[in-house]
């Protein structure tokens, strides 16, 4: 990779080996303090502040990416706590031969962090599946995933330099959409209300979401709650119920259904699998009482 000054330029051929994954939390002050490390590290952040990467620095909102180089200091500045999904992975041991992408150290996708979203659950999924067996099926598709992640991401960048001039109400529209959806997911949701946000018809904005994000308005809310309740089944204590309760979904039967069908195993299984973990493979998290939104 070329000096980070310049962004990551990436193999486009080469699968990284992952370390952890997953929903950090960022509690300040305990944040606020020099990150430096082997590997890269790939944040979507859920939260304002600043980022440092040595002495760059970079201002952060809510779906906002950013990469970490290797072996480069890096901090945060952040005025409230919140979480981030992390992805941290290995980057070539030596120069590797062949093309190479240009990845900035920030990136902000507007209407496609839904997109992005998606992508890296799909990555940390197979890599809880791993287990940190290096070797295993699941490890080597977390690899593959990244990697098409990244070059996703490049191609979006490109796509965005020639869109770049094209900025219009449909643009604003899907930002405020997903604004809307992520300031409410503990509450029922009308298509017809947050559409209206956006100053476009139902039937156009959601069109032209499942035209750009590939899926369905609702399925996205759908993943966006269960993401929530990933968080808070590690995060607290919650009873199951409780915890459908807070991500949008009161109905535990549905819960349970809908949960099973995104992550693979029921809520009470995926807790007791994450948490029964190795303590040293297992990230702190604070007890949440009440979390209106991520």
């Amino acid at each position: 990779m070329l000096p980070f000054a310049f962004g990551l330029r990436w193999p486009a051929h080469y699968l990284p080996p992952l370390g952890n994954s997953g929903t950090f939390p960022m509690t300040v002050p305990g944040c606020n303090r020099t990150y430096q490390g082997p590997t890269v590290a790939l944040h979507l952040h859920d939260y304002q502040g600043d980022f440092w990467v040595a002495r760059q620095r970079y201002h952060l909102e809510p779906g906002d990416l950013t990469l970490s180089p290797p072996n480069v200091p890096s901090r945060y500045d952040l005025h409230q706590s919140g979480t981030h999904l992390c992805i941290h992975f290995l980057p070539p041991a030596s120069p590797v031969l062949g093309p190479t992408v240009r990845l900035p150290l920030h990136l902000r996708l507007g209407p496609q962090t839904a997109a992005l979203r998606e992508r890296l659950w799909r990555t940390i999924d197979h890599a809880r599946q791993a287990g940190g067996k290096a070797d295993s099926p699941a490890a080597c598709a977390a690899s593959a995933s990244l990697q098409e992640l990244l070059l996703w991401l490049h191609g979006q960048i490109r796509r965005g330099k020639k869109a770049a001039s094209r900025t219009s109400l449909v643009e604003e529209g899907l930002v405020k959409l997903n604004q809307a959806i992520d300031a409410s997911l503990d509450q029922p949701l009308l298509i017809g209300d947050l559409t209206e946000k956006t100053g476009l018809s139902t039937d156009y904005i959601s069109r032209l979401f499942a035209q750009r994000y590939g899926m369905k308005l609702q399925h996205y809310i759908l993943l966006r709650r269960i993401e929530l309740a990933r968080h808070l089944l590690l995060s607290s204590d919650l009873p199951v119920a409780e915890i459908g309760q807070q991500s949008g979904i009161p109905n535990p039967q549905y819960f349970n259904k809908q949960f099973r069908r995104i992550v693979g195993q029921s809520p009470l299984a995926y807790r007791q699998q994450q948490m029964a973990k190795p303590k040293s493979r297992r990230r702190k998290v604070p007890r949440l009482v009440r979390l209106k939104h991520l």
